[in-house]
């Protein structure tokens, strides 16, 4: 099989609270553990002598063509790890297998080996816990990585779906429990909101897959450039994913990702870009019943910008391009985005094409949130690094308004050592350092990304298909 991979100020609940702290510095804070919020992004929780749980939503492996798929299982703690894996695909079979990862090593499970299907995904069962898991897709037309969820939930959100020109938009549901899962979906577009009848009432048998194809003849969502998706299950609950292939209409390439399991205040994006060859877009879905108004801040530049509030009706999506902001200067920045009344109303995704040379990939991502708590990890996990040497390939940002260092440990035998030219590389206030991932130690390893201050950390890994990339967060410490 082919294995080739590819912040600012004190966080407050309103943007103008954002902007004051930019002007006044303070001290980074040192994390405080405790049990992880619920409607998090994926995290790596802190060990509780129970069972620690990952869901993996499922990856296209069918094995036909150089469709592939596997999951990574990495050891963060430096203890064995024992558990099993229950691997589940779209058409309800099942596998059970045991697992051990020896110490500060990792596990791999090929998916299109063990129980090829057009999908396939895994719940991994680990006592203890300690941990680092995530889902790989392998397609002739781009590889990408996704976290696998900590949690299932009753709702999932995803804001920046695409169906121009026959491209793929699919839907996954996955119903890791023994009980069958009733589901309703909801459609925005850039003509409203829909909620199809047909998309009422479905049922995901236990421990399988579906997958809603929302592109396909007769789906409803055809040819749509704006397509935002609202899962609620209204008996059980699920876990959801999407896998894209983007066809045509401006994007090229795969990508998988995970759907949002809860409605924010504020979305975090850390690898923005501006200049000739790229084109951004925010998603910014509002599935609630009130309109909402959103703010909208540029950081890691010389001087943070700000734009007119954006309106977002009840249940509807509204596309933000940055591109013709004249203030904005060209290459790379970050981005707030935040409800002006500090509302948990949102979410908001990141559509980035970039085209380099002859070859054109879309990565699409969800933006990361702080926890309930405004809790901002200081370390984050990534259960491997790209397989072979990736320039720019992490991007940190300083989420505190005070210098600090950021460090990067790649996982041996013995455990994280620190990466010659890697360790304490200066964090500038409220900015982002561009990190390379080319030391042959690092290649293919769990890699452990430590700083003196909250951050966060977006990975941007070769996708195999000439210089392009996909994006995904790396996990932080819960």
């Amino acid at each position: 099989m082919r294995r080739r991979l590819p912040a600012l100020a004190l966080l407050v609940v309103s943007l103008a609270a954002l902007v004051f702290a930019v002007r006044n510095p303070i001290e980074p804070v040192a994390p405080t553990f405790s049990v992880s919020a619920s409607g998090w992004m994926p995290q790596a929780p802190p060990p509780t002598g129970l069972t620690e749980t990952w869901f993996c939503p499922g990856v296209p492996a069918t094995g036909v063509d150089g469709v592939e798929g596997a999951i990574v299982i990495a050891d963060r703690l430096g203890e064995q790890l024992v558990g099993t894996i229950l691997v589940i695909n779209d058409q309800q079979q099942t596998q059970r297998l045991e697992l051990t990862v020896d110490a500060w090593s990792s596990a791999t499970v090929d998916l299109d080996a063990t129980l090829p299907s057009t999908m396939v995904g895994a719940v991994i069962e680990i006592e203890g816990g300690g941990a680092v898991v995530e889902q790989q897709a392998f397609h002739p037309s781009g590889n990408s990585v996704a976290p696998c969820s900590n949690t299932t939930s009753d709702t999932w959100y995803l804001a920046d779906g695409f169906t121009v020109d026959g491209s793929l938009d699919q839907i996954v549901l996955t119903n890791p429990y023994e009980q069958t899962v009733v589901v309703n979906l909801e459609f925005a577009t850039r003509d409203g909101s829909r909620r199809p009848t047909s998309y009422r009432g479905l049922t995901v048998p236990a421990k399988s897959i579906r997958v809603v194809d929302l592109g396909a003849p007769g789906a409803g969502a055809q040819s749509e450039p704006i397509l935002a998706v609202t899962v609620e299950a209204s008996r059980g609950r699920i876990v959801v994913g999407r896998s894209q292939r983007f066809l045509g209409g401006g994007r090229l390439g795969t990508q998988v990702t995970l759907a949002s399991p809860a409605l924010r205040d504020q979305w975090w994006f850390v690898d923005g870009d501006k200049g000739p060859g790229v084109s951004e877009r925010f998603s910014i879905y509002n599935p609630t019943a009130d309109q909402v108004e959103v703010d909208v801040i540029f950081l890691g530049i010389t001087t943070p910008i700000t734009v007119e509030p954006i309106v977002v009706p009840s249940r509807e999506v509204v596309t933000f391009d940055p591109g013709p902001l004249s203030d904005l200067p060209e290459g790379r920045h970050a981005t707030v985005l935040a409800t002006s009344t500090a509302e948990s109303s949102i979410v908001v995704e990141r559509a980035v094409t970039r085209t380099v040379g002859d070859d054109v990939a879309t990565a699409v991502i969800a933006g990361a949130t702080p926890r309930q708590d405004l809790y901002v990890a200081t370390t984050w996990y990534l259960a491997a690094a790209p397989t072979e040497p990736a320039s720019e390939a992490l991007i940190v940002y300083n989420a505190d308004n005070a210098a600090g260092v950021v460090s990067v440990l790649a996982v041996g035998t013995s455990g994280p050592v620190p990466v010659a030219g890697l360790v304490d590389v200066p964090l500038a206030p409220a900015s982002f350092v561009v990190i390379d991932l080319t030391d042959p130690i690092l290649l293919g390893r769990q890699l452990v990304v430590e700083s003196s201050n909250r951050v966060f950390v977006e990975r941007s890994y070769p996708t195999g298909r000439g210089d392009t990339r996909s994006s995904a967060w790396a996990v932080p410490a819960g």
